[in-house]
């Protein structure tokens, strides 16, 4: 999940790249919605458990084949300037590396808005791969059955792959290119109002007793409705960051960001463990400050600045 930004700046042109990065980013989503049906069913009794590490094996063989055949470090023809940027610096001498890169992550945790945007993707994905798995508890007490959670649970996810392929889409398009902000903002106040949805139709730290009548179908909109908002947020988050600080690589912004995602899920998985309620609250305060330090990100298009910059002089210099 670390170079998914880097990859799409090398490989892909400025009107792909938003694109190109959900994919990365929704492949890693989609087996993880699969393994809601796939597991189950593979594992019906609990003898069965090697075939589900032998399919396990095969999946992990057929990515590393064609890896092993063909697998080149970077296109002959950069597609922007930004990655002849990149592609320049993979050049140079890597004897300083570890310089290198503590000077760059320097210049990262100075920047303002790079620290509240990569803060609140940190906080998001960290919370809710938590907050996901613990479905088949939190609707226990709804009295929904572990296999209609897992339902559920494919359906969020499902969502989040849906949402994230039409807002790259969307973003991709040239008059929305620099409207990545408020195209965040927008899909995490999707996800707080889904979220807040949910909440009042089961029970919570607060009351026993959901405030809102609900069933199958609602809770499975709700749950849809925050896996799309949150899956639009994530790739644009990538790709916001990846902006904000170029000329740096984007790997280390996305190394940043994943860092954070594993650290809140740690925290959260030893620190809510038999505490559902809780972390129905964290969900809820989680995405409402997240959206409060949203409006304070300032999105500085540099890497697409750079490109239009060269493009202009490439067509001058045709003139």
């Amino acid at each position: 999940m670390i170079p998914v930004s880097q990859l799409s700046c090398l490989w892909f042109s400025p009107n792909e790249r938003t694109r190109a990065t959900t994919v990365a980013i929704m492949a890693n989503s989609f087996g993880s919605t699969a393994s809601f049906l796939i597991n189950p069913s593979i594992v019906a009794r609990p003898t069965n458990l090697p075939y589900l590490l032998y399919f396990h094996f095969a999946l992990a063989l057929l990515a590393a084949i064609p890896a092993l055949i063909y697998f080149p470090a970077e296109p002959q023809t950069p597609p922007s300037h930004a990655a002849q940027i990149l592609m320049r610096g993979k050049e140079k001498n890597t004897d300083s590396d570890l310089k290198t890169y503590i000077k760059d992550l320097r210049q990262c945790v100075t920047n303002r808005s790079f620290v509240l945007l990569v803060t609140v993707g940190g906080l998001m994905g960290g919370t809710f791969a938590i907050w996901t798995g613990l479905f088949s508890t939190i609707l226990a007490f709804e009295n929904y059955s572990e296999k209609q959670a897992g339902w559920f649970a494919f359906g969020s996810s499902f969502g989040s792959i849906v949402g994230g392929f039409c807002m790259s889409a969307l973003a991709d398009i040239p008059r929305f290119q620099r409207s990545l902000k408020t195209f965040i903002l927008l899909a995490l106040i999707g996800c707080l109002l889904s979220v807040m949805w949910f909440q009042l139709s089961i029970r919570t730290i607060f009351y026993n007793v959901p405030i809102l009548g609900s069933n199958q179908v609602t809770i499975g909109i709700s749950l849809i409705l925050v896996g799309v908002c949150r899956g639009a947020a994530l790739p644009l988050i990538y790709e916001s960051l990846a902006e904000i600080t170029f000329p740096l690589p984007e790997s280390l912004s996305a190394s940043v960001l994943l860092q954070l995602m594993n650290i809140t899920a740690v925290i959260l998985l030893f620190s809510t463990t038999g505490r559902y309620k809780l972390m129905n609250l964290i969900v809820v305060i989680t995405n409402l400050v997240s959206v409060i330090m949203v409006v304070f990100v300032r999105v500085s298009y540099k890497r697409r600045n750079e490109d239009g910059r060269m493009k202009n002089e490439t067509i001058l210099g045709l003139d």
